[in-house]
Order: structure tokens, then C-alpha cells, then sequence
């Protein structure tokens, strides 16, 4: 079996508690008739999309973080 896990660049380094915006068991099955297929690859692209966005989130707030630290 395998498994499609979409999380954010930053949680790279640590798994651990991070987002995680797509885990999903997938089958050469899901793959075999176009419908099928094209719903996978929209849940990937969402998935996708949510990460970016979780992704500048994460930065946003860093950068809130430092910002403050510095005054």
C-alpha cells in the first residue's frame, strides 16, 4: 500500500505536531479510471495549496516573532 502525506516545507526538519493537510492510503486502484484519478489529484492540489498557505503563515509569524524580539 501507499500513502500520500502532504505537510509544509517548514515541518521538514520535525514531523512531529506538525500540520498535516493530506494523509490518505492510496491504491493502484484509485488510479485506474479517469474520475477516480482526477478526484485524487484535486485532493492532492488542495492539500497542496493548504500547505502554502500554512506555510506563510508560519513565516508571517516568525517574522512577527523576531520583529518583536529586536524592539
Amino acid at each position: 500500500m501507499s500513502r500520500i502525506i502532504v505537510v509544509p516545507d517548514s515541518a521538514q526538519a520535525q514531523l512531529q505536531g506538525c500540520p498535516v493537510l493530506m494523509n490518505e492510503e492510496v491504491q493502484p486502484e484509485d488510479l485506474q479510471d479517469g474520475h477516480s484519478a482526477d478526484q485524487l489529484i484535486e485532493r492532492v492540489a488542495w492539500a497542496i495549496c493548504g500547505a502554502g498557505d500554512a506555510e506563510q503563515q508560519a513565516v508571517t509569524y516568525r517574522g512577527w516573532r523576531a520583529a518583536r524580539h529586536v524592539r
